[in-house]
């Protein structure tokens, strides 16, 4: 059974919130990761949070096993970052009734999820309506791979990006065999599995260390979807590579 079915990054609905976001978040979000003088335009920007501070992780109220599931899951990156997690739960009612933003990262849930979830990347969250969840989770919370589904959400949430879409991964995937895994899968439509799931150009904007297979940001490859053969198990935990990677958003 693989640990992670799937996961849908959320793309922001306004180019220029989320680039003012992330700027008025971390200036540093708008220009260049190393040397040059030009400055990153909309929509081409990093995603990550100011090192040092407390980020307030609203879980929405679901049943007596939801809230401890996101923090068990949440607190696993907190050893290799420099920033702290604040965690809170309400009723929807609660929510509802503000106008604000009561969380940095506000988690839902959505049975219909099955074993999957879907986050807005990094600062993406302080953009849309307060009311809305910025991670959505699956709700099978006794699974022994539901810990792994939400360290990989909350890596969305502190602005990385999927590994298996590393420019350097080199997976052969068979296009016309992956698009129509991921439409009976998960019903992602061609334009979703090219989001969330085919290579990634490499681009100036996005923080890069070399490709790690093990990564838990990596999704479960069947060798149904590749040329040739060439398969990977999802991991449930923090690879190395990818204590590496979050250390350099984070220092």
């Amino acid at each position: 059974m693989s640990p992670l079915t799937y996961c849908k990054s959320i793309a922001p609905t306004n180019l220029l919130d989320s680039y003012n976001a992330a700027i008025s978040e971390r200036p540093s979000n708008g220009t260049p990761a190393s040397g040059g003088r030009k400055k990153r335009g909309v929509g081409d920007h990093t995603k990550f949070w100011t090192p040092g501070r407390t980020l307030k992780i609203l879980v929405f109220k679901y049943d007596e096993d939801s809230f401890e599931a996101v923090k068990n899951g949440a607190i696993k990156w907190l050893p290799y970052i420099s920033l702290n997690f604040e965690f809170l739960e309400m009723d929807e009612e609660d929510i509802y009734n503000s106008e604000e933003f009561l969380g940095d990262i506000r988690v839902n849930f959505q049975p219909s999820l099955n074993k999957g979830g879907s986050s807005r990347i990094g600062t993406d969250a302080l953009t849309g309506h307060p009311h809305d969840a910025s991670m959505d989770l699956g709700t099978y919370f006794s699974s022994p791979h539901y810990e792994g589904m939400v360290i990989h959400e909350f890596g969305h949430a502190l602005g990385l990006q999927h590994e298996h879409q590393h420019p350097d991964a080199k997976i052969p995937w068979d296009r016309e065999k992956t698009y129509d895994y991921y439409a009976r899968a998960a019903g992602f439509s061609r334009q979703q599995v090219d989001a969330n799931v085919l290579p990634l150009e490499r681009i100036p904007s996005r923080t890069y260390t070399p490709y790690d297979r093990h990564s838990v940001m990596h999704y479960d490859v069947p060798d149904e979807i590749t040329i040739g053969d060439w398969q990977h198990t999802a991991s449930r935990s923090i690879s190395e590579g990818d204590i590496a990677l979050i250390k350099k958003a984070y220092p």
